[in-house]
Formats: structure tokens, sequence, C-alpha cells
């Protein structure tokens, strides 16, 4: 009988209460307004600014010599973390704070991709780690490389530009949605 040995990471952020509800891309992919329900940073330069992240879990047995990878990976939004100006609410602003969220869950589908096409080696536990700051450092650098480039939000043409670069990566990456 297979030995399971289980890691989970999860990322918690505290408020003043000590919880910060969050929903899945898998629950719902579309942002509304009333998800941001933080308090605005009022010094900041930006209008809004959502709150997404990836988690992964993971566990393995053995049985027969064979390793048997089991995994769930999620994007999630956090929306006390995530707030808008007050009379700022645009849909093109929206759109932009959107594509944050599908970045965060195009990222979860590369991991989800990673971990189906990974073969165990000596150390999963290490692997597995290592592959995750990988695809976290690549999401990280791909949501500031967005907001530069679409100068967050007020540059149309890059803005678009993006959208359809998302949107083509998403569909690449559609067999990895779950």
């Amino acid at each position: 009988m297979g030995k399971y040995f289980t890691i989970i990471l999860f990322l918690f952020f505290a408020n003043n209460n000590g919880y910060v509800g969050k929903f899945s891309y898998t629950e719902r992919s579309e942002l509304e307004w009333s998800d941001f329900r933080g308090r605005p940073e009022m010094r900041s330069s930006f209008d809004a600014s959502v709150n997404t992240g990836i988690t992964y879990q993971w566990s393995y047995g053995k049985d027969k010599g064979d390793i048997e990878l089991n995994y769930q990976v999620d994007s999630f939004c956090y929306p006390s973390l995530s707030w808008v100006k007050r009379g700022q609410m645009s849909a093109a602003l929206l759109s932009h704070e959107q594509l944050h969220f599908d970045i965060s869950e195009l990222h979860a589908r590369i991991m989800r991709k990673r971990l189906k096409e990974y073969k165990a080696g000596n150390n999963i536990r290490r692997d597995l780690n290592k592959m995750y700051k990988l695809v976290e450092r690549m999401r990280v650098n791909m949501q500031e490389r967005y907001d530069e480039e679409t100068d967050h939000s007020r540059n149309d043409v890059n803005q678009k530009k993006w959208e359809k670069k998302i949107q083509t990566l998403m569909w690449y990456y559609r067999d990895y949605n779950e």
C-alpha cells in the first residue's frame, strides 16, 4: 500500500478582522465592481487595484513502484484586498483589472500543465516548490509588465494588445483550465 504525502500551500492575508474572503476563477471568472471591497489607498496614483494569486496543493502515492501525483491549482481574487477610488469606476478600468485576474488564471493553467508533464524525481517536494516559485515569478513579472506597458490602463492601444495577447494565451492553455 502506498504512502501519501500532502503539501498544501495557502496564501493567507489578514485584514483587521484576520480574515479575507476569496473566490476562485473557476467559481466566477468575471469581476464586478462589487468585488472591490478594500479601503482605497488614497495616496496611490492608481485608481484601483485587484489582489489576485494562485495556490496549489499536491500529494503523491507509490503503488507497485509507480508514483502517482495528484494536484489542484487555483487562481483567486481577494475582494477585501482589492479596492477602487470613489468616482473612478469605469468599464475601461474594470477591464484592466479583469486582465490582472486573467493573468493569474493563465499562470494557474501553466502550473497545471507543468504538473501534468512532471516526471517524479528523487525530491518531489523540492521539484514542485521550485516549479511553483518559477511560475509565481513569471506571474508577478507579467503583471508588472502589463501595468508598465498599459500605463495602468491609460494606454488604450497597448491595453487592446494585452487583451488580445492574454486571450490567445488563455486559448492556448485551454486544456488546463481545471
